[in-house]
């Protein structure tokens, strides 16, 4: 969690990790991390939240610490102005939709309802991040979303040619 990142230090950083054979969070450097933030490991039992982390992220003052799976839902509710998923998994249903319907098991427990977040536009790196009610949903909300195949297509047909080659 970067509260106030400085995007000149920081894509650097993101790009060394990016061109390292194997990395992880753990590796990124801390001192390009603003006051207040910092990389935590899912495993932890609570995360301290500090008030730079509180007012990046909007949440209540009176909140000092989050698990894991709260901070991670806290991030994805946040006041922003692009909520960009990059990865695999989905992370945002339908309020109408149960967990088990999104049929990912391994966010269940991280997993938002659209009509919860506070973000005015979704972009999709990865495949889907959204489920489709969760699209209409975020669209009804007053959001900006398109199908992930829309903001992924050179991610989808960098897959197709890498399928057609193997």
């Amino acid at each position: 969690v970067d509260p106030d990142p400085d995007a000149a230090a920081s894509f650097p950083e993101r790009r060394r990790l990016f061109e390292l054979p194997r990395s992880s969070w753990e590796d990124y450097d801390p001192k390009l991390i603003s006051a207040g933030g910092g990389v935590f490991s899912r495993q932890q039992k609570s995360i301290p939240v500090s008030e730079p982390m509180r007012r990046a992220l909007g949440i209540d003052e009176a909140v000092t610490h989050l698990t894991p799976p709260n901070l991670i839902r806290a991030i994805l509710r946040a006041p922003v102005d692009l909520l960009f998923n990059g990865g695999i998994g989905t992370y945002i249903k339908a309020e109408a939709e149960s967990d088990a319907a999104v049929g990912d098991r391994a966010n269940d427990a991280v997993r938002v309802n659209a009509n919860q977040l506070r973000v005015k536009v979704i972009g999709e790196g990865g495949n889907l991040g959204v489920t489709s009610l969760g699209r209409v949903e975020f669209d009804l909300c007053g959001g900006r979303v398109n199908t992930d195949a829309m903001d992924n297509s050179a991610g989808v047909d960098c897959s197709d040619h890498e399928v057609n080659i193997k």
